[in-house]
């Protein structure tokens, strides 16, 4: 099925004989593309539709080399599950205009985790220091933060902000280190003050 990132929330359906418990989805991007999406997933039951879960999808060239341009983004498990729906919108706050396609699989027997789970995740990291200064970083919509860790080492205590929410003291000297392992939400900024700091990230395949 093709998606157009200016279309709003598109529904892509997978029903039939061959529908069952598991779903793979596959996506396919043009080598250009900047687009990020947001994918909710959806499973019809004898209880009726029910939301099994969601996700962010990074473009191809989110990480250095680039992804593949077609490529399997999640698998999702519902116990009980006879049909499937993806509702699929673009998630960036300034819309490119880009088309992509959507590839639904389903099988009567899968063995992945119950729920949706992104597959095959691609790392990147970056460092930096804010000594003296401040440094925001924005993580866009499909980036995970993996971990994060901060060092005031410039002689006065440091800090980090999360959404300009949540504030961690970093005293002169020490470090602090923290593993999200999970997307922030609500969390898009990450301000750092007077630390060296160093990011782990995974953008999905």
């Amino acid at each position: 099925m093709r998606i157009n990132s200016k279309l709003g929330v598109q529904h892509a359906a997978f029903d039939g004989k061959d529908a069952g418990e598991g779903l793979a989805i596959f996506f396919s991007q043009e080598a250009t593309a900047l687009s990020r999406y947001r994918f909710l997933v959806k499973a019809e039951t004898d209880q009726g539709n029910l939301q099994v879960g969601s996700f962010y999808s990074s473009p191809p060239q989110a990480t250095s080399p680039n992804g593949q341009l077609t490529r399997m983004l999640a698998s999702a498990v519902c116990p009980g599950a006879r049909s499937w729906t993806v509702d699929v919108s673009c998630a960036d706050a300034e819309i490119t205009p880009e088309t992509a396609d959507i590839v639904l699989v389903s099988s009567k027997c899968c063995t992945a985790p119950v729920g949706v789970t992104r597959v095959a995740e691609r790392y990147i990291a970056h460092a930096d220091t804010a000594i003296g200064g401040t440094i925001v970083i924005t993580v866009p919509p499909g980036r995970t933060v993996k971990s994060f860790s901060a060092l005031a080492s410039g002689g006065v205590d440091g800090s980090v902000v999360l959404n300009g929410l949540t504030t961690i003291i970093v005293p002169a000297g020490f470090s602090s280190n923290a593993e999200p392992g999970a997307p922030f939400i609500g969390v898009k900024q990450m301000t750092f003050n007077d630390v060296v700091f160093f990011i782990e990230y995974l953008e999905s395949a």
